[in-house]
């Protein structure tokens, strides 16, 4: 529309030279005014639930040091956040791209041993190696470890989520916490986690030791 107008004022004021300027003008005026304003959305998941540990799975005694698969036993389900960036597009009076992406990532903990540990080492995520001896992670996420003492404290995530009085401490059970641990990696799910696990007694561990403790856990004495 402006295009039109100010071609006809140039035509009148100016006559040809006027019409081709005011055309210009004119059209920089309506691109402005009437340029598309594009919005792209990113995929999305439709269900933010995830799949998590049935009740009575086994979790292992862990003597020396040993690696083990990880039983989901507490999560809050998938968090989403959401991600807009505006481009220009066009040049100068031109119009602009809105781009809408998703990111997913999880908190979760995951059970490791029935029985008091020292550490953990490496962690790996579908066969990856996401956590370095050092204990970098190479994803964004933080994890924590409670060793399994019989006097450790409920984990300050849980109890947030749970509420106070609902949080159990799992004392006696070695696990993990991950908090917002980044899942794009592992298309957008938990994945299948195993941990090197180090045990109260070492590598080094002596038979007579072990069938001790597994006797007391038995109820059986091995005078």
């Amino acid at each position: 529309m402006a295009t039109l107008i100010l071609s006809a004022i140039g035509t009148a004021v100016a006559g040809p030279v006027g019409a081709i300027v005011g055309a210009v003008a004119g059209s920089m005026v309506d691109r402005a005014l009437f340029a598309p304003s594009l919005r792209r959305e990113g995929a999305r998941l439709g269900d933010l639930s995830v799949q998590s540990s049935a009740y009575g799975a086994a979790v292992p005694l862990v003597y020396g040091r040993a690696r083990v698969a990880g039983n989901v036993i507490w999560s809050t389900g998938l968090i989403e956040s959401r991600h807009e960036s505006r481009t220009r597009v066009g040049g100068k009076g031109g119009g602009s791209v809105t781009n809408v992406t998703y990111s997913y990532a999880a908190s979760f903990a995951v059970a490791l041993s029935a029985r008091q540990i020292l550490a953990v080492r490496r962690v790996w995520a579908d066969g990856k190696l996401i956590r370095d001896s050092d204990g970098h992670l190479t994803v964004g996420g933080r994890m924590r470890l409670h060793g399994g003492s019989e006097r450790q404290p409920p984990d300050p995530l849980m109890q947030a989520a749970l509420g106070l009085a609902m949080t159990p401490a799992h004392r006696g059970l070695a696990y993990v916490v991950f908090e917002q641990l980044e899942l794009a990696e592992f298309a957008n799910r938990i994945p299948v986690l195993t941990f090197e696990v180090v045990a109260d007694d070492g590598p080094a561990l002596a038979l007579g030791a072990l069938l001790a403790d597994l006797g007391a856990r038995a109820g059986v004495g091995l005078d």
